[in-house]
C-alpha cells in the first residue's frame, strides 16, 4: 500500500492548537470558575459535559497559504508564485565616485586692492574630471542626491570673496552657485552645499568630452575690506569634494562591463511544508524571467541552478540549454516621472519537455541555488552613446513557478509543531474521564491518517493523541478517474485517561503529523479547488466540582 502523508500546519493544526490550547483549556477553565462560585457542601459531585468546540472547513490551500495557488478551467488547483532570484540596481551599473580637488589661487604680488575689486586672472574656468570605473562614459546626470564640501583658506590680511558656479549644473534654469564670504587667517573654513535636483551635462569647457564638470570660480575682494597691498605667497587654497553623488537619471555610454551574479540561493520553502517519498509530478513549468529596465542591450547567462531540500540532503541541477545565452533588448523611456521606463522582457520557458525539470521540482526544494553572468552592451557602443538609467531602476530575473496538482507518491507528509505548558492548570486534575470527539466529512481522495505526539521539555515523545487503528479519516467515495463523487463521514474518539492527563501537565509542545494514503500504485491524482475536509470538535468529560 502506499502513502500521502501530510503533517497538519498552523491552519490544519485545528486538532490542536486551536482545540486543545485555545478551545478545550479555557472550556476546563470555565468549569472550575462556575464551579468555584457556588457554595461549598460537605460532598464533592461529578458532571458530565459535552460541547462542540471547533468547526472548521479546510481546502488544501489551508496546507500553504491562498496566495500561492490558482484555479484552472477545469478546477485543478496550481502551486503559482514567482521568486526574484537575482537583481542589480542602478549603483551597480553606474557609480559616480567622490572627487577632492585643491586648488591654489595665489594673488597677484604688490597689488593694491579695493573693495568689490575682482582680481586679476579672475574669472578661471576649469574642467573637473570624475574617475568613473568600467569605462563608463557620462553626457549626463541628474543628481538625486550629494553634496560639495569645501574647505577654505585665505592668507591675505583681507577678507575674500569665493564665487564658484557650475555653468553646466541647472535647477529650474538657474547654475548651481556658491558664493562665500572668506575671513582672513590661517584657520580653514569648513561649509557644505547641497547639489540635490541639479542636472548635469557633463561633457566639459569643449563640449565633446565625458565625466566631466564645468567649473568656474572668480575670487574679488570683500566690500567691508580696507586697502590694502598684497603681498609674495599670499593666496587663497578652496578643497573642492564632490561627494556622495547619487544620480537619479545618467546618461552616456556604460561600456562593456560584466557583472556577475555570484553564487547565491533564494528560499522556496517547499520541503519545510511537505516531505516525500517518490514524488512525482504530471507537469510543470518555471518561466525565467529577465525584467531590463536599464537603456542598454544585455547578454545573460544562468548556470548552476539547483533545487536543494535539506530535509533528504538531495540537490538536482537544473539541465535547461536556454538559460546559457540570453539577449535582452534596452528598455525605453516613457516620459512620466512617476514610472519613467517600459522595461524590455525576455521569457524562457523550462519546462518537462526541454529539460529535467520534472526531477528538479519532485526534489522539493527548500531552496535554489544559481549564479551567472550579466553583459552590459555585448555588441559595443550601439546606442550612440546614449544608454541610459534610473535611480531604482535595474535588472531582475524572476522565476515563475507553476506545477499543477496532478501528482502521485509513496506519501508526503506535513509536520508542525506547537508549544503548550498546562502543568500549572489545577482543572485538569478535576477531570475523571471523557472524549475529545472529532468528527469529519472527507472529501478528498484519500485516507487521513491523524497522530499527535506529546513532547516533553527535551523534545521527547511521551504519549500520543489518537489511538491506533481508529485515528483514520475515511476518503471521499470516488469514481474510476479517483474523482471524488461523494464526501463520506467519520467519528473519532481521543480518551481523556488519567495517564493521558498526567502526560498533558508534563508536555512542553506537540507535534501534529496526518497522513493520506492513497490507493495501491496510485495513479495521477488530480487535487480540485472543491475538495474540503470538513471537522467539527467537541469535548465530552466527566468533571469533578466542589459544591460552593
Amino acid at each position: 500500500m502506499t502513502y500521502f502523508l501530510l503533517a497538519l500546519n498552523d491552519n490544519f493544526s485545528i486538532f490542536a492548537r486551536m482545540c486543545l490550547v485555545k478551545k478545550i483549556l479555557p472550556f476546563i477553565v470555565a468549569i472550575g470558575v462556575f464551579s468555584s462560585c457556588r457554595k461549598s457542601f460537605e460532598t464533592d459531585w461529578d458532571v458530565d459535559l459535552a460541547s462542540p468546540i471547533a468547526r472548521s472547513n479546510l481546502n488544501i490551500k489551508n496546507f500553504f497559504s491562498d496566495t500561492l495557488f490558482q484555479t484552472d478551467q477545469y478546477g485543478i488547483l496550481h502551486l503559482q508564485f514567482s521568486k526574484p532570484i537575482a537583481s542589480f540596481k542602478l549603483d551597480t551599473l553606474v557609480k559616480i565616485p567622490d572627487t577632492v580637488i585643491v586648488q591654489s589661487f595665489p594673488l597677484p604680488v604688490n597689488f593694491s586692492v579695493t573693495p568689490n575689486q575682482v582680481l586679476p586672472g579672475f574669472p578661471q574656468t576649469t574642467d573637473i574630471d570624475f574617475k568613473i570605473n568600467n569605462n563608463v562614459e557620462l553626457r549626463k546626470a541628474i543628481i538625486n542626491s550629494g553634496l560639495v564640501k569645501m574647505v577654505y583658506t585665505n592668507t591675505f590680511t583681507q577678507p575674500l570673496v569665493f564665487d564658484l558656479v557650475l555653468p553646466s549644473a541647472l535647477r529650474y534654469g538657474f547654475p548651481f552657485t556658491i558664493h562665500e564670504i572668506v575671513s582672513p587667517g590661517s584657520v580653514a573654513t569648513v561649509r557644505y552645499y547641497d547639489v540635490s535636483g541639479y542636472d548635469i551635462n557633463m561633457t566639459g569647457i569643449s563640449g565633446n568630452k565625458t565625466n566631466t564638470l564645468k567649473q568656474t570660480v572668480t575670487i574679488s575682494i570683500a566690500s567691508n575690506a580696507l586697502p590694502d597691498v598684497t603681498q609674495t605667497g599670499q593666496l587663497v587654497q578652496a578643497n573642492i569634494s564632490y561627494t556622495k553623488l547619487i544620480p537619479y537619471y545618467v546618461e552616456g555610454y556604460f561600456g562593456q562591463q560584466a557583472i556577475a551574479i555570484p553564487y547565491d540561493s533564494v528560499a522556496l520553502n517547499i520541503s519545510n511544508s511537505l516531505q516525500a517519498s517518490n514524488f512525482k509530478i504530471n507537469s510543470a513549468a518555471i518561466n525565467f524571467k529577465i525584467v531590463n529596465e536599464f537603456g542598454v542591450d544585455v547578454n545573460a547567462q544562468l548556470s548552476k541552478i539547483k533545487s536543494v531540500n535539506t530535509s533528504s540532503n538531495t540537490s538536482v541541477t537544473l539541465n535547461a540549454s536556454g538559460l546559457s545565452n540570453l539577449n535582452i533588448n534596452k528598455a525605453g523611456k516613457t516620459n512620466q516621472l512617476s514610472n519613467p521606463v517600459f522595461p524590455s522582457v525576455q521569457t524562457v520557458s523550462v519546462n518537462t519537455s526541454n529539460s529535467n525539470l520534472k526531477p528538479f521540482l519532485e526534489n522539493l526544494p527548500d531552496y535554489l541555488t544559481y549564479s551567472g553572468n550579466i553583459l552590459i552592451n555585448p555588441l559595443g557602443n550601439v546606442s550612440g552613446s546614449n544608454d541610459f538609467a534610473f535611480l531604482n531602476t535595474g535588472i531582475t530575473i524572476y522565476a515563475d513557478v507553476d506545477m499543477p496538482l496532478e501528482i502521485q507518491a509513496d506519501y508526503f507528509k506535513l509536520i508542525t509543531t506547537t508549544p503548550i505548558d498546562l502543568s500549572n492548570v489545577k482543572q485538569l486534575d478535576n477531570i475523571n474521564y471523557g472524549n475529545i470527539i472529532i468528527q469529519a466529512t472527507n472529501g478528498f481522495p484519500f485516507d487521513a491518517v491523524l497522530q499527535g505526539y506529546l513532547l516533553n521539555d527535551q523534545k521527547q515523545v511521551i504519549d500520543s493523541l489518537f489511538m491506533v487503528p481508529g485515528n483514520v479519516l475515511n476518503r471521499g467515495i470516488v469514481n474510476s478517474n479517483n474523482e471524488v463523487i461523494q464526501d463520506v463521514y467519520t467519528k473519532i474518539l481521543i480518551p481523556f485517561t488519567t495517564e493521558k492527563l498526567q502526560n498533558l501537565k508534563q508536555c512542553k509542545s506537540v507535534k501534529f503529523v496526518s497522513k493520506f494514503v492513497l490507493p495501491p500504485q496510485p495513479p495521477d491524482i488530480k487535487i480540485y479547488d472543491r475538495y474540503n475536509l470538513k471537522v467539527i470538535l467537541s469535548v465530552d468529560v466527566n468533571y469533578k466540582a466542589k459544591k460552593k
